[in-house]
């Protein structure tokens, strides 16, 4: 009886206590949804996604832009058609798409809503700063997108053209900075609890904000009936003003430990790391590249900066341990054409390597998780390959920088004829850039790639011929600055398509120093059916999942949406004017 008196009375107590909480028996405590958690432990996961989303289609774009390539013919690789100017495999196309919607873009509304609830201003700050960053970056790269009726109940959403995608997110970054302008409510979770960008800093993340604006304001260079230059020197009034104010994300170097569940990649590594490095693909810098570098303008003069974005090797020449740097893949010419240029590491007779030979060529590859055989120095001390600052695990991702925001006012002045403003603003942006890298070298460290550059060397070097005067300043040395500054980011690619590439014929003739159409496609080794002759890539083609889930809506976007050649066909921004009709 006593046991039967006991069990109603913890009957009576549970059923008390379950009717306080109102227990929903529909609902499995240890399975995450739409409301678990809080805002400070789901922006992490948030930025990471937002962070991928910008990172990699950087990569794409430093495919496109030839800036690097793959050591194989690029029609056996999906990330090597890039590099030709083909597109026999558009899921290289699927990524950024799905690293903003499946990552992030869902989580979104409920993260706004939870801030909204408590008055946590600055985390419904970054919800609008990520959806119009995340969206401008899709128009950027894709054109038409869903955009107003996007991350919502509608499961096949309508399209919306550039122009209203590009006048929505700056909409939505005006209200970004509106926000983080605010004083929380009272007991409302403070930023600096979840942002692991900034760490709470409310002042570089409105730097950030107006960083944007910049950016896509001056990226309509070419709608003469849009283009405000005064607009844009007052964004970057207030944008960062020095490198203490940019907005990075710190990586850490390799660990198996803290690998994702679905693909095995490290959460807390650099994004080019994962892509470029850890999953076995070998890619090298292509000799535009290396050439910008360590001639720049044709001066004979290296760049400090050369060593640490250029692959080296040491070679023993002569007993003595000798470091050398790639001269890059040269696109312009047919060298990775048929048994010219073999599988990673073979080389035939062009790619003939002898120790005291300029023609050998250094990858980017570096251990990784998935590639643990691979050495970086062999047991003698001898190091093979010294990597590159931007793709290494524990490289810092660069997000909204000074240096850009030098470059930006470097070319709107320029466009003024304001001589001199353009070049103090040109060297300033090299200056910042320098120190940037850095912030993250090692002094005296006996790897020439992380290494240091010092004061004297820098200095020498923005003093030289090669960096040259306000009397020879040219658009050319200004964009290729920039984009040396801006490596593997997706801006280069924006700013290379709104000025043509700077070919012959096009609104910048010169625009980027020696740079060249890739030969693979020129010369009509590749199929041109993706893009014709005497036409450039343009964007990505659509997704796959756009294909089979909504293609109704697709069709309707744009007139050759179905169609190979899309990637041909200029996105909104880079269209002469404002009532670009697609045709």
């Amino acid at each position: 009886m006593k046991k039967i008196k006991y069990s109603l009375t913890a009957l009576c107590m549970f059923l008390a206590m379950t009717s306080c909480m109102n227990l929903d028996i529909n609902t499995d405590p240890d399975t995450p949804n739409s409301t678990s958690g809080n805002v400070a432990s789901r922006l992490p996961a948030i930025q990471f996604w937002m962070g991928h989303t910008f990172q990699t289609t950087g990569f794409f774009a430093a495919l496109m832009n030839q800036q690097i390539t793959l050591a194989r013919t690029a029609s056996a690789d999906r990330y090597g058609s890039l590099a030709e100017w083909s597109a026999a495999n558009i899921t290289a196309s699927t990524y950024p798409y799905q690293a903003f919607f499946v990552g992030l873009g869902g989580t979104l509304p409920d993260v706004n809503a939870m801030a909204a609830k408590e008055g946590a201003y600055h985390y419904q700050a970054i919800v609008k700063a990520f959806r119009a960053m995340g969206f401008m970056i899709l128009a950027d790269v894709y054109g038409e997108m869903p955009y107003t009726n996007a991350l919502t109940v509608e499961i096949n959403p309508s399209y919306d053209n550039g122009k209203t995608i590009f006048n929505g997110a700056l909409a939505e970054i005006d209200e970004a900075i509106e926000l983080f302008g605010k004083t929380q409510e009272p007991g409302a979770t403070p930023l600096s609890a979840g942002d692991v960008w900034n760490g709470g800093d409310v002042n570089k993340w409105i730097k950030f904000c107006y960083g944007l604006k910049a950016r896509w304001l001056n990226n309509l260079s070419k709608k003469t009936d849009l283009y405000d230059p005064d607009a844009i020197l007052a964004a970057l009034e207030n944008g960062p003003k020095s490198n203490a104010e940019n907005t990075l994300i710190n990586h850490e170097l390799a660990s198996v430990a803290v690998a994702d569940h679905l693909w095995g990649d490290d959460v807390k590594t650099n994004y080019l790391y994962i892509w470029m490095l850890n999953w076995g693909r070998t890619y090298y810098v292509t000799k535009w590249y290396a050439d910008i570098l360590s001639d720049f303008d044709g001066k004979g003069i290296v760049d400090p900066r050369a060593d640490k974005l250029i692959p080296s090797a040491q070679y023993n020449i002569d007993g003595v341990k000798t470091w050398k740097r790639t001269p890059g893949v040269d696109m312009a010419t047919d060298i990775r054409i048929g048994t010219n240029f073999r599988a990673a590491g073979t080389y035939t007779d062009k790619w003939n390597v002898t120790e005291t030979q300029d023609s050998f060529v250094v990858s980017m590859q570096s251990k990784g998780i998935h590639s643990p055989a691979y050495k970086d120095v062999a047991d003698d001390g001898t190091v093979l390959n010294s990597g590159t600052y931007y793709a290494r695990s524990d490289a810092p991702s660069h997000l909204m920088t000074y240096p850009e925001m030098c470059f930006i006012k470097a070319e709107v002045l320029f466009r003024r004829n304001d001589k001199n403003g353009a070049f103090a603003a040109y060297k300033e942006g090299i200056k910042a850039h320098i120190d940037l890298l850095n912030e993250k070298l090692i002094e005296g460290n006996p790897n020439v790639a992380l290494a240091k550059i010092s004061a004297t060397d820098r200095d020498a070097f923005l003093n030289s011929e090669a960096v040259g005067s306000a009397n020879d300043i040219t658009l050319g040395k200004i964009m290729t600055q920039k984009f040396i500054a801006l490596s593997y980011s997706n801006q280069n690619w924006n700013d290379m398509r709104r000025l043509d590439y700077g070919m012959a014929g096009g609104v910048a003739p010169g625009a980027y120093l020696g740079w060249k159409e890739p030969y693979e496609h020129s010369t009509g080794y590749v199929d041109l059916k993706w893009i014709p002759a005497g036409k450039q890539y343009r964007r990505l083609g659509y997704v796959s999942h756009e294909f089979n889930y909504n293609n109704h809506n697709l069709s309707a976007s744009h007139p050759r949406a179905l169609q190979d050649d899309i990637r041909s066909y200029p996105v909104w921004f880079d269209y002469p004017n404002d009532d670009y009709i697609p045709k």
